[in-house]
């Protein structure tokens, strides 16, 4: 996945997440999945694009 690819979906499922959940009427469940993916993509794009060689 493209970089900026990756950020954007971060960004959107940030703010889903964060900000935007109680207009999507989610279950908690939902909730939960879209959290641990958000855990994910953003560990992934620390491991590939921020973490640098000592």
């Amino acid at each position: 996945m493209a970089k900026l690819e990756l950020f954007k979906r971060i960004q959107k499922l940030a703010t889903i997440v964060h900000g935007g959940v109680e207009s999507y009427e989610l279950s908690d469940e939902c909730i939960m999945e879209l959290r641990r993916t958000l855990d994910t993509l953003t560990e992934e794009y620390i491991a590939r694009y921020c973490e640098t060689s000592y």
